[in-house]
């Protein structure tokens, strides 16, 4: 047989082209790959830029555009995206396209980065590198579940022998709780000091668990944020007095002694001493209760109080806000209260038995909730929890 001396090593270019290819191919893959980490971790750091922005807006409220702006350009740079150079981060408070286009509470972060340098794909036109863009939007979102905050990292609360109705809520202590022979239906018990006890205990949704101490949620409640602020002017107070069988108004008062059946109008109230409730029947809507460093003197024994927040304002939300410098005793326990709102009384110990009302937010420093009543918390509407939070919502 004769060979065909003529087509030696034709076989050899086309290998070598195809090996071309083929490591054309592999080297796409590569820069692909690369390029996706890249974009991965430039979205982590504008989800951050966003998120920060947002929980800048819910210490200092809505909108707050210079806020936001540095708090988003704080947390690009921890992330390793500095504003400037090839890199440029742009945030927006409100955002301005999309669906959270003029939204106050939300904040839009937008980076791009310019001659992200690539291995392979150099060699098919791009020299420069290529360009990355990444979006996030982050918002104050009233979508936050706890509802009793119990703040004191050194005193032990008092749940024993309690029955307390808190579906859909959390429960925060940043110490620990006797809750021997108690029947807590919450969401979540989180603890932060020893293991509480729980003999004969039993806990229809969650059972405690361990946490992280949780902070004060008042700068992200929009009127207690407010009311931290920017505290009533006590200038001028009226000196108060007793009210029998009427209706007051809104204003400040240095001695409040309500008896016989009284009407709260609408409106904020300024304490500023001595308060008095006991025995009387109080009704209220739409109102604001602050308490002043100077009120040491409560007592709302036998009184039967019906009383619920605002829903607008500046200070929605909130039915009884105590200065924290103000840490005395407070006993709510043998009043029949039906409150709806947040009690903020961050620093105090709270003997608490309020046996039904609205939604309501417990703000103390340590709680007694040892009763044989059914303490009925009710549920935040939908997405209308009186604490918010920062979500990243695109």
């Amino acid at each position: 047989m004769r060979r065909r001396t003529g087509q030696k090593g034709q076989i050899l270019p086309l290998l070598a082209v195809s090996l071309a290819v083929l490591m054309g191919f592999a080297g796409i893959g590569v820069d692909v790959g690369y390029l996706e980490y890249r974009q991965q971790t430039q979205q982590n750091a504008t989800d951050a830029a966003a998120a920060g922005g947002a929980e800048a807006l819910l210490r200092t409220g809505c909108p707050n555009s210079t806020a936001a702006d540095a708090a988003a350009y704080f947390n690009a740079t921890n992330n390793g995206y500095t504003n400037g150079g090839n890199i440029s981060v742009t945030p927006n408070n409100p955002p301005l396209s999309g669906p959270f286009a003029s939204n106050p509470c939300a904040v839009s972060v937008t980076i791009s980065t310019q001659h992200v340098a690539t291995f392979f794909s150099k060699l098919f036109g791009y020299a420069g590198g290529m360009a990355e863009s990444t979006h996030a939007v982050a918002e104050v979102a009233s979508s936050a579940t706890a509802c009793v905050y119990l703040l004191s990292m050194s005193t032990v609360s008092d749940i024993s022998n309690a029955k307390i109705n808190a579906p859909g809520c959390g429960i925060v202590i940043n110490d620990t709780a006797n809750m021997s022979n108690s029947t807590i239906d919450a969401f979540s018990i989180a603890y932060s000091g020893l293991a509480p006890n729980i003999s004969g205990a039993s806990f229809p949704e969650a059972p405690p668990g361990p946490a992280l101490p949780s902070s004060d949620p008042c700068p992200r409640i929009t009127g207690c944020a407010y009311l931290t602020n920017n505290p009533p002017s006590t200038s001028g107070c009226s000196a108060g007095g007793t009210f029998k069988n009427t209706t007051i108004s809104p204003g400040c008062y240095n001695s409040l002694t309500l008896s016989g059946s009284v009407t709260m109008s609408p409106g904020p109230y300024t304490i500023n001493g001595q308060f008095h409730v006991n025995n009387a029947t109080v009704t209220g809507s739409g109102v604001t209760i602050y308490m002043t460093q100077n009120v040491q003197d409560t007592n709302f024994s036998s009184a039967n109080l019906t009383l619920s927040a605002p829903t607008t304002g500046n200070t929605a939300g909130v039915l009884f806000y105590r200065v924290p410098t103000q840490s005395s005793a407070l006993d709510l326990s043998t009043c029949t209260c039906n409150f709806s709102g947040l009690l903020y009384f961050p620093t105090t110990q709270v003997n608490y038995s309020n046996a039904g009302g609205g939604y309501t937010v417990l703000v103390f420093g340590s709680a007694n909730f040892s009763t044989s009543q059914t303490l009925d918390l009710g549920s935040a509407p939908v997405g209308k929890s009186l604490v918010s939070q920062a979500v990243v919502a695109e």
